[in-house]
């Protein structure tokens, strides 16, 4: 015996089942077991997403454990998990310490791609990010710009700080134009990408 229960709204495969050109159609019932079965069924899907991510934050622990957080950062950046990607970067705006130009080149590039997040909690912690970025590098990396290495000295030390704020320098003014286009936003996510723009306006 299976107590009948009338579902709220109709599953896809039900709704299927009801012709469209019928305005006539009688309310669609589920049985109970049909219910408890797609309710499991996504439970057990964001089950496994989580256990995943759990997965992968552990073993970027251990990479970063060995005292590697370049490793670290490529193993999380290159796992292409948002999820991951944020839990990271609010680990990292918590211990600025462990920043330098060679971090900043790393996160960039993945920073750019989080801000076509659909989520905004991802949205905002991409912002709080580069604004880390700029407030900490942006002059640094805007003295560097505007005076490269000259030809005839070799400073092997200065080159390399030179190519790595060239870089951060282009990764930031291509996602500074990106985050203009959403000036108009409403709430707290449009406050930080207004924030942003004139951040970035007062060091590019």
């Amino acid at each position: 015996y299976q107590r009948r229960v009338r579902a709220a709204e109709p599953n896809p495969a039900a709704i299927a089942k009801i012709s469209l050109l019928d305005n006539k159609a009688p309310a669609e019932t589920v049985t109970e077991s049909d219910f408890l079965h797609h309710a499991s069924t996504g439970h057990r899907s964001l089950r496994d997403n989580l256990e995943e991510r759990l997965r992968n934050l552990q073993l970027v622990k251990s990479v970063w454990a060995k005292g590697d957080l370049k490793e670290a950062l490529d193993v999380a950046l290159g796992l292409d998990d948002q999820g991951v990607t944020v839990d990271l970067f609010q680990v990292l705006l918590a211990r600025p310490a462990v920043w330098d130009l060679h971090v900043c080149t790393i996160v960039l590039p993945s920073l750019r791609v989080l801000f076509h997040s659909k989520h905004e909690n991802h949205l905002l912690v991409a912002c709080a990010t580069l604004k880390h970025v700029i407030k900490s590098f942006g002059q640094l990396i805007k003295d560097n710009i505007n005076a490269p290495p000259v030809g005839g000295h070799i400073d092997i030390t200065r080159e390399e700080r030179y190519k790595k704020c060239h870089l951060c320098h282009q990764q930031i003014a291509n996602i500074s134009r990106e985050v203009t286009r959403h000036s108009q936003t409403q709430g707290k996510l449009g406050s930080a990408f207004r924030e942003i723009i004139k951040l970035s306006e007062s060091y590019y």
